[in-house]
């Protein structure tokens, strides 16, 4: 059941709308945006916060499309994996075949 949660996020209150099996990780994922602001603000020195919240959006969305891609090419192997497993079972089938009519 969805429940409202209120964040303190970079001096401002929202108010969300949330699951509640998923508010900690909610509050977590802002702790983290927190943290990633505040580092990337120290490090820059960039003080307008719609810049810096521009170019942390930027680095998650290319976090993001790295993480998919490794997962895609994970998917490929696990499938390629699967079809390497069926043709060694089809072939030991096959020998197993094969040797019960050289016993007869």
């Amino acid at each position: 059941m969805s429940k409202n949660i209120e964040l303190h996020i970079f001096g401002q209150v929202l108010r969300l709308n949330c699951p509640e099996e998923q508010q900690a990780a909610l509050r977590e994922a802002a702790s983290q945006l927190e943290a990633r602001v505040g580092e990337l603000k120290e490090r820059t020195g960039i003080l307008q916060m719609d810049r810096i919240l521009s170019i942390v959006a930027l680095n998650l969305t290319f976090e993001l499309q790295q993480e998919k891609q490794k997962s895609s090419q994970q998917d490929t192997l696990m499938t390629r994996i699967q079809q390497l497993d069926d043709s060694l079972s089809h072939a030991l089938a096959e020998i197993g075949n094969d040797m019960q009519i050289l016993d007869r």
